[in-house]
């Protein structure tokens, strides 16, 4: 068995390799190997990928993101991006894998959205504390039963296309409803504006209004993830066909765009909408508490023209006006997060306790 650690500078050569080429499966797609080549907050010796093989049996792997704390140069940090072991051949790598990138971050280390298994074994390093974090609210506005239950119950698959009928059917009885809700939330709204890039005005809204924030995104950085995205649609390049991963890489449909949102003549709000398989949410919301239910008002606008099957919110300001103010859903459920902070960066996170939805890897995927 051999160890690799790949750094930023290390990655395009990586992917044009001879042993990247016989990998199976892939370490890294090669959209996220340009993505990172491309992270503002990376050095060229950062470490972004370590991996264990044997011949070319791909054994383990661990990702890293490179990172700032509150947006400052001199508090780096990582997220964990990935990390993967081979069922079978890689059981007794999973720790060793994940200890020697712990390490190579120096010890300080970030997740935003965990699994309960994977919070389950960093508690037993006694290395993170685990932040409550806010709850947030899913809202259905579809029924979407061939995807809910056959995650839930996965011996229901095979009546997936019953499943999808019933979908069809139930969603359009509820057409004349959707027709009332669309008039009555696109009334009086304020001016949208959609952009794929920032300018100076917004750089500096944003900065503005991101001073407690944990991660605080520029809006460089901001550009950089749309620019070079993770994942991206089937059809977007059909010369390009996926390889073996063990993670996410191509998706039916995926759309990442920035809504500006002026009223009357000022800037009020600015939003990164992700749109992935129907299902939207919003990795980035800058904009004042007093202006809120002006800036749901245009989400819920932009979820319904989407023709969404749901809208995810963590934002606390947003998730309460979510229960207080009219909404368009048919069904609404609370969700919860997890997140595991490095007691190297705890105390970090309690001067500094905002997170954004998008903050970590999660933007990407």
């Amino acid at each position: 068995m051999q160890l690799k650690e790949i750094t930023i500078a290390d990655l395009p050569d990586f992917v044009d390799s001879e042993l990247f080429r016989q990998l199976t499966p892939k370490p890294i797609t090669r959209l996220r190997a340009l993505s990172q080549c491309h992270n503002p907050r990376a050095r060229k010796e950062d470490t972004a990928l370590i991996i264990a093989y044997e011949n070319h049996d791909l054994i383990g792997l661990v990702g890293l993101l490179p990172n700032w704390i509150n947006g400052q140069k001199d508090q780096p940090a990582c997220s964990n991006t990935c990390w993967w072991a081979h069922p079978e051949k890689g059981k007794q790598l999973a720790i060793p894998l994940f200890l020697k990138a712990f390490a190579l971050c120096g010890q300080r280390m970030f997740m935003t959205d965990c699994t309960p298994h994977t919070l389950s074994i960093l508690g037993k390093t006694n290395w993170f504390e685990f932040p409550d974090t806010n709850p947030g609210i899913r809202g259905f506005l579809k029924f979407n039963l061939h995807e809910i239950i056959p995650s839930k119950i996965p011996s229901t698959e095979k009546l997936k296309p019953l499943f999808k009928l019933s979908d069809r059917t139930f969603n359009l009885l509820l057409w004349p409803y959707q027709k009332v809700i669309r008039y009555r939330f696109f009334k009086n709204m304020p001016k949208v504006e959609y952009l794929t890039s920032l300018n100076e005005e917004l750089y500096a809204f944003i900065e503005s209004h991101s001073s407690n924030e944990f991660i605080r995104r520029s809006g460089k950085d901001l550009e950089w993830i749309i620019q070079y995205p993770w994942i991206k649609a089937k059809n977007t390049n059909p010369s390009t066909s996926p390889v073996e991963y063990p993670f996410s890489q191509f998706v039916d449909s995926f759309d990442q765009y920035f809504i500006k949102i002026t009223s009357p003549d000022r800037t009020i709000g600015l939003l990164m909408i992700s749109l992935k398989n129907g299902h939207m949410k919003v990795p980035y919301a800058y904009f004042e508490d007093m202006d809120t239910a002006a800036i749901l008002k245009v989400i819920y606008q932009q979820a319904l023209l989407k023709n969404t099957v749901t809208l995810t919110l963590f934002n606390s300001s947003l998730v309460a006006a979510m229960n207080s103010e009219a909404h368009p859903f048919i069904f609404r459920k609370k969700i919860k997060r997890l997140m595991a902070v490095s007691k190297q960066l705890s105390s970090l996170y309690h001067q500094y306790p905002h997170l954004q939805d998008g903050d970590g890897d999660v933007v990407f995927t």
